[in-house]
């Protein structure tokens, strides 16, 4: 079996959590429309429709972190962790960069880029935590077990 692959079970839940991401789209959606029916805007719809997908992928992100389905069956996924990581620290501190210099996050009650970005960055850094977070849980579990075995 391929190493990337996921075993039965891990597609089930991997299922359910995607099954909770749509039902969050379709929840956003729908609560954007009502707020932009109420003459609210937000932000631009351009950044409402990236801050809504991210959410959305954040949402099913973290689902999948904490329901162990995210990584499938690596051993080590200390790289995709890295990678998002990385990210999230270079995107954060650019937006943070702007924010000294200065650049605002609303304006006329509504979000800028850079405060859309920020909201993105954000979401970045949750992804990452929460997987660096049961990533180390998984491990000191492993380890634990393992000592048990030994003894």
């Amino acid at each position: 079996m391929n190493k990337n692959q996921f075993d039965e079970r891990q597609l089930k839940i991997r299922g359910q959590v995607f099954f909770h991401g749509l039902i969050s789209a379709l929840a956003l959606v729908l609560f954007n429309a009502f707020l932009q029916d109420d003459g609210m805007i937000w932000a631009s719809p351009f950044y409402q429709n990236l801050l809504i997908f991210m959410a959305v992928v954040t949402v099913v992100s973290i689902d999948a972190i904490l329901r162990g389905v995210y990584f499938g069956q690596r051993k080590r996924p200390w790289l995709q962790i890295g990678f998002f990581g990385i990210l999230s620290v270079v995107l954060t501190g650019f937006c943070l960069r702007d924010l000294l210099q200065g650049a605002a996050l609303t304006e006329n009650a509504g979000l800028t880029g850079k405060g859309a970005s920020l909201v993105f960055d954000s979401m970045f850094v949750a992804i990452t935590l929460i997987g660096a977070i049961k990533a180390l849980a998984e491990k000191h579990k492993n380890d634990a077990q393992q000592e048990m075995l030994e003894e």
